[in-house]
């Protein structure tokens, strides 16, 4: 976990500009899925269509605070990936006015 401590603007910039586009994609479905608690890999890979793609972006999104892993009390093997609240919502509306 980060500490919920955000980024200032320009290592946010910094960090965010090296995040390869396909990698943004793998970003958008975790956050697109945030009202269901997270999406699982599963869902994640068949969606992307990726899977070595689908580890790089969660090794790099994970490793920056902008994504965390919310195990599942039934089955550990049931992780749903959720944005981290300080950071990951500090990541899609970077990403939303990157685009505007």
């Amino acid at each position: 976990m980060n500490g919920h401590v955000e980024y200032p603007p320009e290592v946010l910039d910094f960090i965010a500009r090296r995040i390869p586009q396909e990698m943004i994609s793998v970003f958008a479905e975790i956050w697109n899925h945030r009202s269901e608690g997270g999406v699982t890999w599963t869902l994640l890979v068949s969606k992307i269509g990726d899977r070595y793609l689908v580890e790089k972006a969660l090794l790099l999104l994970e490793t920056n605070g902008f994504v965390n892993v919310d195990p599942s009390p039934l089955d550990r093997r049931q992780k749903k990936y959720i944005p981290d609240e300080i950071r990951g919502k500090q990541l899609a509306l970077y990403l939303r006015d990157s685009k505007a």
